[in-house]
């Protein structure tokens, strides 16, 4: 249950009604209660006050409509607009990136400001009434919301501000270099927070490993309950119901895979025997510590931000945008959050109870998973192109020097893979075509390209 609470919050999060719902909220209990201050203060305001009273009905009516028109054009044209420019930033970037302006809570606030404001002003327009005929100017007065009109003057001004603030936030928020900065400020905190310390590591490894093998006559599968992608995995929720019924549990997936309806999400095994009802009860609350849902989210899946960003760059190398600037800055803060893996450990996934018996086993990503997942995946694009080749050796080049041991191994065998890329001895990933039939059919991959020629001299 945790699990899909925590899915749910982050849904509230990207979803465009949550925040502005609750300043539509604000917007009619504020309405309610200036209408209801205005009539308790006109009747005790001192006499220096007596300008903010002197409101006729047709002109609150008038200033209140305007207001209210004027927010609700303005937020329909301004988003239009935006959303156009998002779509186009999207198309050229990687459609994943929509989600990420769904997430910019600027963007939910000036909605909510441009709504909450709209409401507002219809909720205090119909307490402005017309006196009955035959009765003076002066007491005409009277059924005026003074107080409530002057707050929606003063919404309007900061409704104002709010749209120059937005009109400058928009422009920054779609660049590529801000919005690649972002995924790889994101991506490096998630590395930080999942990959542990050396001394956190050691804990994890003196425990004992748990041998749970899909297919062993004593264990059983949790299968999946419908399809979708694996967005969060409680497994502290799983250690506390496998140390309560004596559990060894043993995940087959990750966050970020998609599971079809049937397929296992994870073995067990149990050292008791339970009844049928309590196998049920520990099945249905194992399977509800996964949640799956439609799309992926970064909460638990650095491999999501990493492939994000392989996106970017590869769309930049494509014909059809032919953008290298955009595809090494890609790579820039691909390879900043891989660096922070210098001084870190791989993650175990073995979870312990508080008496140190491991209880849950989990699949996690390690080093060579990141770098398959990102570096591997781009590196036929960027052999294509000069200096996105250039930028990629000298990049994997410092990334090297930041590793030793079997990571350091990792970055040098990459770097000669992509070597033998850009010399041509080495079919690209997507390569399918047939051998060759004779010279007429020799391609740019058949030998030595002028991409290594001109690497050469330069020493690279």
């Amino acid at each position: 249950m945790k699990s899909n609470f925590i899915s749910f919050l982050d849904d509230v999060r990207t979803s465009y009604w949550f925040i502005p719902g609750i300043m539509v909220l604000a917007a009619m209990l504020l309405s309610f209660g200036a209408v209801q201050l205005d009539a308790y203060v006109s009747e005790s305001a001192p006499d220096w006050l007596n300008w903010l009273f002197d409101n006729q009905p047709e002109g609150a009516r008038e200033v209140l409509a305007t207001i209210a028109g004027s927010m609700i054009t303005v937020a329909g044209v301004v988003f239009s607009i935006t959303l156009v420019a998002v779509s186009n930033a999207a198309y050229r970037l990687s459609p994943r990136l929509l989600s990420n302006f769904m997430r910019d809570r600027a963007n939910q606030i000036t909605l909510g400001t441009f709504i909450s404001t709209f409401i507002y002003c219809l909720l205090v327009l119909r307490a402005v009434e017309a006196a009955p005929r035959g009765e003076s100017s002066g007491d005409a007065s009277m059924f005026v919301p003074h107080v409530a009109i002057l707050l929606a003057i003063v919404l309007s001004v900061l409704s104002i501000a709010n749209l120059i603030f937005f009109i400058h936030h928009i422009p920054r928020s779609i660049q590529v270099s801000t919005l690649v900065a972002r995924i790889g400020k994101d991506l490096s905190e998630q590395i930080v927070q999942r990959f542990p310390e050396p001394e956190e590591a050691r804990k994890a490894l003196g425990a004992t490993a748990l041998k749970l093998k899909s297919g062993d006559k004593d264990t059983r599968k949790v299968c999946a309950r419908n399809s979708g992608y694996v967005r969060i995995i409680e497994a502290q929720e799983m250690v506390s119901l496998a140390a309560e019924h004596d559990l060894e549990i043993a995940l087959e997936v990750m966050p970020g895979a998609f599971v079809i309806e049937g397929e296992p999400l994870l073995i067990y095994r149990s050292t008791t025997t339970p009844s049928d009802d309590d196998r049920s009860k520990i099945e249905t609350a194992l399977c509800e510590a996964c949640s799956i849902g439609e799309w992926r989210t970064p909460m638990q899946d650095p491999l999501f931000l990493l492939e994000e960003l392989s996106e970017i760059a590869m769309r930049g190398l494509s014909p059809g945008i032919n953008d290298p600037v955009t595809a090494i800055s890609a790579l820039n803060w691909m390879v900043t959050a891989l660096s922070k893996l210098d001084g870190r450990a791989d993650m175990t996934g073995i979870h312990t109870d508080e008496q140190d018996t491991p209880r849950v086993r989990e699949k996690v990503p390690d080093f060579d998973t990141l770098v398959r997942n990102s570096l591997d995946v781009i590196a036929p694009d960027f052999a294509r192109s000069l200096p996105a080749s250039r930028a990629y050796l000298d990049l994997t080049a410092r990334l090297q020097t930041r590793f030793d041991g079997d990571r350091a191994a990792t970055i040098k065998a990459l770097r000669k893979r992509f070597n033998a890329l850009v010399d041509g001895k080495q079919p690209q990933v997507s390569d399918t075509s047939s051998k060759s039939d004779g010279p007429s059919s020799k391609g740019p991959g058949s030998g030595p390209s002028s991409v290594r020629r001109i690497l050469s001299a330069f020493s690279f």
